[in-house]
């Protein structure tokens, strides 16, 4: 410790017995500005640190586009809060005919709703979504109506429902932003949780006599590491997307990519950006610190400044200069990490303050 700093304890520690309050201003730490987000095909992207609650970068995150099978995300999420998961629904004619991607349902069949809501989660299903709507919301029609109420709920005021498995439609559309608010309400559900994660589903035979085994659809799940699911999804109009969590370490961080050509590459660039050069501090920024014996005081905790036209990623912004004659500027701190806690956390943090050349 230097004896600048030694000195600066002292001062501190002096404070604890005086009965007028002492400022302590540190000197100002250089402002490192993060790098660069990776390159992403998507044409919509976000990535967030749940454990913040932040938002370190995204790109055109509030466009509205075709959502593909994240609108299956809705239709678990419904069929949880309305129905009962240990109830028997019988197949229509209607869910095995819906199409596309499927698990090859037959008419008549019977399942347990959680068996199906697993099917659409874990293999896309069209046909397990729609008897899904069915049985939730009595028809398919009546379904989307509270797919529609649960999104306006949910904040999701750029997401608009058309039909409970994604496939494309002029009135479906979400946006990133607004994926990434149903996929943290969905991870809030252990059961769904749980569902998205698993890797291979098994029904009873069909009919027929063919095995009905299927492997998620999210590769990611098979090769990188603290991958918990969420929802791949995939049509003429949306292109790849996909909602995805990822946890290391304890810190949980999502993504979510819209309109790529290459949505699995796309979100592995965004998490390992996100856990490589976040994961040593949380991802917080806080401006203007001054110490004092009773407290610590941050202002303007999340700033966060544009690094390109259509690319924001977590910085801290300087005080615009002043055309005019005023007071030198009161020093500013940036810092990485939480508020200093209390007298311990303030000693443990000067040395590092003062051997880092500052000031």
């Amino acid at each position: 410790m230097t004896a600048c700093a030694a000195a600066l304890v002292l001062l501190l520690v002096a404070a604890g017995a005086s009965a007028s309050p002492l400022w302590v201003e540190p000197p100002p730490i250089p402002l490192t500005p993060p790098p660069q987000p990776p390159v992403v095909e998507a044409e919509s992207w976000l990535l967030f640190d749940e454990r913040n609650q932040l938002v370190l970068a995204e790109h055109q995150a509030d466009v509205r586009r075709a959502m593909a099978s994240t609108t299956k995300l809705m239709t678990a999420l419904l069929a949880v809060e309305l129905g009962d998961l240990s109830s028997p629904v019988q197949i229509s004619a209607t869910a095995a005919s819906v199409g596309e991607a499927g698990v090859d349902l037959v008419e008549g069949e019977v399942f347990l709703l959680r068996t199906l809501v697993r099917a659409f989660l874990i293999r896309s299903g069209n046909d397990a979504a729609t008897a899904v709507a069915e049985h939730v919301g009595g028809s398919v029609e009546e379904f989307v109506t509270l797919m529609n109420q649960r999104a306006d709920t949910l904040g999701m005021a750029d997401t608009s429902y058309a039909n409970p498995h994604g496939l494309d439609h002029p009135d479906q559309y979400s946006t990133a932003r607004d994926l990434l608010t149903l996929t943290r309400e969905v991870l809030g559900h252990p059961e769904l949780a749980e569902a998205v994660a698993t890797r291979q589903i098994t029904l009873r035979e069909a009919p027929s006599g063919e095995e009905r085994v299927f492997s998620n659809t999210n590769d990611l799940l098979f090769e990188y590491e603290g991958m918990l699911g969420v929802k791949t999804g995939y049509t003429d109009d949306a292109g790849l997307v996909l909602a995805a969590a990822a946890e290391r370490g304890g810190r949980r961080i999502l993504s979510v990519v819209m309109k790529s050509g290459d949505h699995f590459a796309d979100t592995k660039g965004l998490l390992d950006y996100g856990f490589e050069f976040f994961g040593a501090v949380p991802a917080l920024v806080f401006a203007d610190l001054r110490l004092s014996r009773e407290q610590v005081l941050a202002s303007a905790p999340v700033t966060t400044t544009t690094l390109a036209t259509t690319t924001t990623v977590v910085a801290a912004s300087l005080p615009e200069p002043s055309s005019q004659e005023t007071a030198p500027p009161q020093p500013v701190v940036i810092r990485m990490g939480r508020t200093p806690r209390g007298l311990g956390d303030l000693l443990g943090w000067l040395p590092r303050l003062f051997s880092s050349g500052a000031g």
